[in-house]
């Protein structure tokens, strides 16, 4: 899926929520957009899942207006507020809870499964805030992708959880590899840490607007 945002801004003037953006995000690679100031991460983030729109501007998938398109292939991952998971909440929990949402069998018998295919299953008992950086994006990206009908995710501010990104790269280049589009929005220096790694830079991409 490629999603272009086209002059999207939230709010207008000096006091833009998010000022005019234009960039396309692709499949292959996983993509990194530097975004700064504490809310504008997750406005963006949800401006690309199609979870809001914007005030102007336009938010495009493969060149055309389908907002219900984009909603329906796309997931957010550990999202601030609207997609994080509670800090406190056992890990088995939480991966019940998705697999329930990817339609798949969810009883805790299945959640330590799943953790157990990880190499996660010595977390499963613990709080979410237990899990390693590293672990807890790939974690939460694989448990995003098995949504029926996802093909893109956004995977927003990472770097709050600390750790190297290139612990948790790795694992978002190996899902964009499947052809999942894959949105990095961070700050602007894990955004050229990420770019020496092999991100792509979306404002390069070359997006279809119609």
């Amino acid at each position: 899926m490629i999603i272009a945002l086209d002059q999207a801004a939230i709010g207008t003037g000096l006091g833009a929520a998010v000022p005019p953006l234009s960039l396309a995000v692709a499949p292959g690679v996983p993509n990194a957009i530097p975004v700064e100031s504490d809310e504008r991460p997750m406005l963006v983030s949800l401006l690309l899942a199609g979870r809001i729109r914007p005030d102007s501007g336009r938010v495009l998938v493969h060149g055309a207006e389908h907002g219900d398109r984009l909603r329906r292939g796309s997931a957010l991952v550990d999202t601030p507020v609207v997609a994080e998971p509670g800090a406190d909440i056992a890990l088995t929990t939480i991966v019940a809870e998705e697999l329930a949402f990817a339609s798949a069998p969810s009883s805790r018998r299945h959640a330590r499964r799943f953790l157990s295919d990880h190499g996660l299953l010595d977390y499963a008992k613990l709080p979410v805030r237990a899990l390693p950086s590293a672990a807890r994006i790939r974690l939460f990206s694989e448990l995003a992708v098995l949504r029926p009908g996802v093909t893109a995710i956004v995977v927003t501010s990472p770097e709050r959880h600390g750790g190297e990104p290139s612990g948790w790269y790795g694992p978002l280049a190996e899902i964009a590899a499947r052809g999942v589009t894959v949105s990095i929005v961070t700050d602007q220096a894990t955004a050229d840490i990420l770019f020496r790694l092999g991100a792509t830079d979306p404002s390069t991409i070359e997006s279809p607007l119609s």
